[in-house]
């Protein structure tokens, strides 16, 4: 029996450590262009600006819980009370 390794789709193997996702063709093209020609903000490649972005997004959602969270513990009566 052959067994053959899982691909993602463009033929290639996965890197160690690191999972694939879909991003619309034309945004990938715009992060490509934006890292290529504004090597002024320091993006190695598409990979770094986009796990950048996401973590930044993730960072505010989780902020934003935490804020909304203390602004309910201040205006709900606790069940103590």
């Amino acid at each position: 029996m052959i067994v053959c390794p899982i691909s993602y789709g463009d033929g290639k193997l996965p890197v160690k450590g690191y999972d694939s996702v879909n991003l619309p063709s034309g945004l990938y093209n715009k992060v490509k262009n934006l890292v290529k020609s504004r090597t002024d903000l320091g993006y190695r490649s598409v990979t770094e600006f986009v796990a950048e972005a996401v973590r930044k997004r993730t960072e505010e959602i989780e902020r934003l819980h935490t804020i909304k969270s203390k602004i309910e513990e201040e205006l709900l009566p606790s069940k103590s009370d």
